[in-house]
């Protein structure tokens, strides 16, 4: 499932895009975002990401219009992470596309694309495990520990996360 990356890219990234990412200023928005498609991320030019956001692996990230990634957010792994249009990732929330086996003598590394569909929050410190997909309207509580694809429009909270309710929103009067 990973690709062939030029090294210049990843160099790049780690020795130049990292750094300068971390020391933008509060408002520097576009800057993170040309750093971030410098190093092969599929950006719009509405999307936020804030700056102790930890993207380890950019040439894997697509994020769609909208969308707005928190402080020390943590977007990790050598597979595909793709995040739709209007979604919220939260403060300290972590999404890591590779995990080991714990159940396998030598605990081979397992490694799976993560999917987070439009309209999605995922709340303050919750986790995403490799291969999910949160489908389109739906909330992770904070700290809930997503280990298998969740429905569209619900509330989904809890270690693991189950979806509780459904996701309703309530217009202006």
């Amino acid at each position: 499932m990973t690709t062939t990356i030029p090294r210049w890219r990843r160099l790049f990234w780690r020795m130049i895009g990292v750094p300068v990412f971390r020391l933008t200023p509060h408002a520097a928005y576009a800057l993170r975002r040309w750093l971030l498609r410098r190093a092969g991320a599929v950006i719009p030019p509405t999307a936020k990401f804030r700056r102790s956001a930890r993207i380890d692996c950019p040439w894997n990230l697509s994020v769609g219009e909208r969308t707005v990634v928190g402080d020390d957010a943590v977007l990790r792994g050598p597979c595909r992470i793709k995040i739709g249009e209007r979604c919220v990732i939260s403060q300290y929330a972590v999404m890591t596309t590779t995990r080991r086996d714990p159940d396998q003598p030598n605990r081979p590394s397992i490694d799976a694309p993560i999917t987070i569909e439009d309209d999605c929050w995922i709340a303050t410190d919750a986790y995403v495990d490799p291969g999910v997909c949160v489908k389109a309207g739906t909330v992770v509580g904070a700290r809930a520990v997503v280990v298998e694809d969740l429905p569209t429009w619900m509330v989904a909270v809890g270690h693991p996360a189950i979806p509780r309710t459904p996701r309703v929103l309530h217009g202006d009067p």
